[in-house]
């Protein structure tokens, strides 16, 4: 098959040598000195890396960093290729890679957007099988995550990340870099390191809030002061066309994330939200399954401490993944961010830190949310966040406002405001010294 390789050039400006990151359309954009640090992953030869997250969480820049750091080291930089794949088809995707194949020998491909292509997951498959290396990222996560399960023995075990928006330890370190270097365990939160800067880091939580942790969004904050309102339109209209490729109703997708909102962080069952949206249950629990995927959610099940497994027929709690998106659903839906903001902080700082317990956790395959994390309830009482480690439970429970201590079943420690006893610690300076896992950018 005859390809037009020549198409490639304007996507691989480091084949011209010389200056080449000021030709570069997405590093071009950043000054180097405003980059936001993220973690360096390993590129293995001849394996294959997968990246799945959320769009504009920041993969197609992190890509070309990779490179840049690639074609630092290689003798001959033709033979580091970048193919956005909703550019090209399936078929012209491996022509392009034989051809350049043949002409310069082994290759460094990376794929961006590599779910657009149809039969993807055959490609990587060939791929795999020929000792390519390869590194390829999605954006629709949802279909990245059910054929990746498909590609057993190809190099891909241990080579799979999440792709997230910024912790919050990840923004205050970047907006002040100054701040001490203070890390520890979601159980044992040592914030003696960092509690005589609470004021700052409290101050840098807030804008946190209003960002979600997107890095386009992180930077409008640092330059302007303020995160504009077209950036939440243009993120949940970007959120809802990515369901939609997922060939799930665009417009069920958003009623249900609507519903979601509306329950302000309570207890629900998938009969309510069914009700309410106008469709079956098991139409609402595949949904919220697409949209967990697609690192829009995270549903949350009911803790049997006795059994020590999920109660699936208990209520769930739904927790958005960034606080960007219930915001960006507000703003949607006519209301002003700031003062959504505001009237919700408590419930949005609830599903912040269950979201960042988990980032801190969670792993790709061997230990996904669903194996550790949950919450509990009884009549009387409701832990925010439970997490299952070693068959023990841990739990959290974040008092935003005053701290009411209560008996549970398993350890407690209580995230506050402002209060730091033997129990409690500021829901800022806990968050500060929670790295994410190592399976997670």
């Amino acid at each position: 098959m005859a390809v037009k390789i020549v198409k490639l050039g304007r996507y691989n400006p480091w084949w011209k040598g010389g200056q080449w990151i000021t030709y570069d359309p997405d590093l071009s954009k950043i000054a180097v000195q405003e980059r936001i640090p993220r973690k360096v992953i390993s590129i293995e030869n001849g394996e294959i890396t997968l990246i799945r997250g959320v769009r504009r969480a920041g993969k197609s820049f992190y890509l070309k960093t990779l490179i840049e750091s690639l074609v630092r080291e290689v003798d001959d930089r033709l033979k580091v290729v970048y193919i956005p794949c909703d550019r090209f088809t399936r078929r012209e995707v491996r022509g392009f890679i034989d051809e350049l194949r043949r002409r310069r020998g082994d290759l460094y491909v990376f794929l961006d957007e590599i779910t657009y292509l149809n039969g993807w997951r055959l490609l990587l498959k060939e791929l795999g099988e020929e000792g390519i290396t390869t590194v390829a990222t999605g954006s629709n996560p949802v279909e990245l995550k059910r054929e990746a399960e498909l590609l057993p023995g190809r190099g891909i075990e241990g080579n799979e990340y999440y792709f997230n928006p910024l912790n919050f330890r990840e923004f205050a370190r970047y907006m002040k870099p100054q701040l001490p270097d203070v890390s520890f365990g979601y159980s044992e939160p040592d914030v003696d390191g960092v509690f005589p800067w609470y004021e700052e880091i409290e101050g840098l939580f807030y804008a946190y809030l209003q960002t979600g942790g997107f890095p386009e969004v992180v930077l409008d904050l640092k330059k302007q002061g303020k995160v504009g309102e077209e950036r939440y339109e243009e993120f949940i209209r970007l959120v809802l066309g990515e369901i939609a490729k997922s060939g799930k109703n665009e417009e069920t997708a958003r009623e249900i994330l609507e519903a979601v909102l509306n329950l302000r962080g309570n207890r629900v069952d998938y009969v309510s939200i069914a009700r309410e949206v106008g469709v079956s249950h098991p139409t609402v629990r595949e949904y919220l399954s697409t949209l967990e995927n697609a690192r829009l959610i995270y549903t949350l099940e009911t803790w049997d401490i006795s059994r020590k497994r999920h109660a699936h027929r208990k209520e769930k709690k739904i927790v958005f993944q960034s606080p960007l998106i219930a915001m960006s659903l507000a703003v949607y839906l006519g209301e002003d961010p700031i003062e959504f903001l505001d009237k919700n902080i408590e419930w949005l700082v609830e599903g912040t830190v269950a979201t960042h317990v988990i980032w801190h956790l969670e792993k790709p395959i061997i230990q996904e949310k669903h194996s550790f994390a949950g919450f509990y309830y009884d009549r009387t009482k409701e832990c925010d966040l439970v997490i299952k480690e070693d068959g023990r439970f841990f739990g959290i429970e974040v008092k935003y406002g005053k701290v009411k201590r209560k008996n549970y079943p398993f350890p407690v420690i209580y995230l506050s405001k402002d209060e730091l006893e033997e129990d409690t610690v500021p829901v800022s300076l806990y968050l500060y010294g929670l790295k994410k896992s190592g399976r997670s950018i």
